[in-house]
């Protein structure tokens, strides 16, 4: 059993360190940014007959991505990573439904 878990262990580890850290990075943050996007339009229209709870969720989704946004460019300190980043990160907000 041990030898088992062991082997889901790293498998889950081998997984999660594959691909490419840029673009998946991009993507997480551009999917994180369109939700909020979407969130602020329909809470927009909430907060107008008063639900305020769309508007409350865009808001921690918002700096949800602020923080992430903080660590991206700690993490792509080097200019060309950088613009990597942020190339995939336009590239997967274009596709931001």
């Amino acid at each position: 059993m041990t030898i088992f878990g062991a082997m889901f262990i790293v498998s889950v580890i081998m997984t999660s360190c594959g691909g490419n850290s840029i673009e998946s990075d991009a993507k997480k943050y551009a999917e994180l940014m369109c939700k909020a996007q979407k969130l602020a339009t329909e809470g927009a229209a909430k907060a107008a007959t008063g639900d305020m709870s769309a508007m409350t969720e865009s808001t921690k989704l918002m700096t949800e991505a602020a923080s992430l946004a903080t660590e991206m460019q700690g993490k792509y300190k080097d200019a060309s990573d950088y613009q990597k980043f942020n190339a995939a990160y336009l590239k997967a907000l274009a596709d931001c439904k």
